[in-house]
């Protein structure tokens, strides 16, 4: 009841965050499934990429048309323009996963435009979501935005709104992708940068602050997974797959409260149905970047 109620104190938008969802697997459908339910009462799905683990079929004549069908299978019962897609690594590399192929990479997207998700210019952009007066600003990079000889992002913000980066990679987690830590090179997105990097890649959900940015991952998208620890990191919550547990999956809900407020709350699910978990609750400063966020009692 007090999840319930906190959604119907929300003035701005709701999103809805998942990644890596690549694989049909039984969990899988059960997160799809109940995403599906959840949805019409979101404004966006932020699908954190990792479409399809095979890579796309670059060597069919239609790629972009049989990549929609695989991706379908997880994204097919919903709403299209609400669906934001972001680019993973497997979205825009070979088969063989050696190297960023463009290729690939125009295949995933032009799966998006026959799937007709809402999108912008990539590699990257900024989409303004805006609710009840409340502005958030999401910044839309490409998987390989960082890699070598990629160009530096040109974003441009506006001074009060949210300001959030949705990305395929990790930038700090708990857990897995732990040789990963800290190569995302947030110098390149400004000063202040930023009051949330969110992504998948990972295959958990956790919540880390960093500084005074809040890193959020949300890759359960098909499966959590038993990932090994990451030394000296400290996340608000963190779900992984435990050993001997029922198998888990799951995604996050971003609820913009207000101007000053945001809330995060993930949601696990296991064959057996989904449930609601502790939210995380961010505040800032109305006029700057940057914020302190606390694991809610409840």
């Amino acid at each position: 009841m007090l999840l319930l109620t906190a959604f119907a104190l929300a003035a701005g938008p709701r999103l809805l965050l998942v990644g890596d969802t690549g694989e049909d697997t039984p969990i899988g459908r059960v997160v799809s499934a109940d995403i599906g339910r959840e949805l019409p009462s979101a404004d966006w799905l932020l699908a954190l990429g990792d479409f399809l683990y095979d890579a796309p079929p670059i060597d069919d004549a239609d790629c972009a048309g049989k990549l929609a069908e695989k991706i379908r299978l997880y994204y097919g019962t919903f709403d299209p323009k609400k669906v934001i897609p972001v680019l993973g690594n497997h979205d825009v590399t070979t088969v063989e996963q050696k190297s960023f192929s463009p290729a690939a990479r125009a295949c995933s997207v032009a799966a998006f435009e026959k799937l007709g998700w809402t999108k912008g210019d990539y590699p990257s952009h900024v989409d303004k979501l805006d609710k009840g007066g409340v502005a958030l600003d999401l910044a839309v990079l490409d998987a390989g935005f960082y890699g070598s000889g990629a160009p530096v992002p040109s974003l441009k913000f506006r001074d009060t709104a949210w300001r959030a980066y949705a990305a395929h990679y990790s930038w700090r987690t708990t857990s897995g992708k732990c040789s990963e830590q800290d190569k995302i090179p947030v110098e390149w997105l400004g000063k202040p940068p930023m009051d949330f990097w969110l992504n998948g890649h990972a295959h958990h959900l956790d919540a880390v602050p960093v500084d005074t940015v809040l890193a959020l991952t949300s890759g359960g998208g098909m499966e959590l997974r038993t990932p090994t620890p990451c030394e000296g990191v400290t996340g608000l919550f963190t779900y992984v797959q435990l050993p001997d547990a029922p198998v888990a999956g799951g995604y996050v809900a971003l609820d913009v409260i207000s101007a000053t407020q945001v809330r995060f709350t993930p949601r696990v699910c296991t064959l057996d149905g989904c449930d609601w978990k502790p939210a995380v609750t961010c505040t800032r400063d109305a006029k700057v970047h940057g914020v302190a966020c606390v694991l809610d009692a409840s």
